[in-house]
């Protein structure tokens, strides 16, 4: 049996990799701010378990309970057994200069993007820290942490302040007595939600906002499904680890 939490289920690249992770031999743990039905549905219907937690995390206060809840019901038993992390959840907006976006904004994004997956990380090896199992935590990072766009300070910091915690986790966890590897993927553009947010960005906001629409309008998108079927690709490798920024899921 594999549990595998992802957080940002509710649409685009975190229910694809939900769905495609479907299999009687695996329990997956979902969360996000809204239960999408559609996972648990698929889930019944194939014998998957599946646990749902409505949970925002930008809320920062109570990640701690949650994994306690989270953790409270999982029992591994064999060394053949396995517990992966996902950390997907994550949002662009605001895109914007940095002098013209409200505090509060800058907050929840940089909340969502770069501490919730740190508090989240932190969580997943203190309750795992004892169990000799096949232990792994795929961060969701972008191209923009390298490759820097004006209007998208908040985005672009947050992802990068991602690498560079992935990469002091794998440092401290070749020290432990039960490491997790860990691995951080640019997964590349994807046709989603954020993406179609940032298309519907004034020019005055964002001046790149023509490229992002003719990309759109001339299919250079990947499909979040493609996407999620080469992020599992690089979770289930016999690799996973050895590389622990990957630029391209290509």
């Amino acid at each position: 049996m594999k549990h595998i939490i992802i957080t940002g289920t509710s649409r685009g690249i975190g229910e694809s990799l939900a769905n495609q992770l479907i299999d009687k031999n695996h329990h997956l743990i979902c969360i996000s701010r809204t239960t999408n039905q559609r996972i648990i549905d698929l889930a019944q219907e194939r014998d998957c378990r599946v646990d749902y937690f409505n949970y925002d995390l930008t809320n920062m206060g109570d990640i701690d309970q949650l994994f306690e809840e989270i953790f409270s019901p999982i029992e591994l038993n064999s060394n053949d057994e396995a517990i992966y992390l996902i950390n997907n959840a994550a949002m662009l907006t605001p895109v914007s200069p940095i002098e013209r976006i409200e505090t509060d904004k800058i907050i929840e994004n940089i909340h969502l993007n770069l501490l919730a997956p740190m508090i989240i990380t932190a969580n997943y090896l203190r309750h795992t820290k004892d169990m000799n199992v096949d232990k792994r935590i795929l961060n969701i990072s972008s191209a923009s942490a390298k490759y820097l766009l004006p209007s998208q300070s908040c985005y672009s910091t947050g992802k990068a302040g991602l690498d560079s915690f992935t990469k002091s986790i794998d440092i401290e966890q070749k020290l432990a007595t039960y490491p997790a590897k860990v691995v951080a993927v640019y997964p590349g553009m994807i046709d989603t939600h954020l993406q179609s947010e940032i298309r519907s960005v004034s020019m005055d906001l964002f001046p790149y906002v023509h490229e992002f629409i003719q990309l759109s309008k001339e299919g250079k998108l990947q499909t979040p499904e493609y996407t999620a079927h080469k992020l599992i690709e690089i979770l289930l490798s016999e690799d996973f680890g050895k590389t622990v920024v990957i630029e391209t899921i290509d």
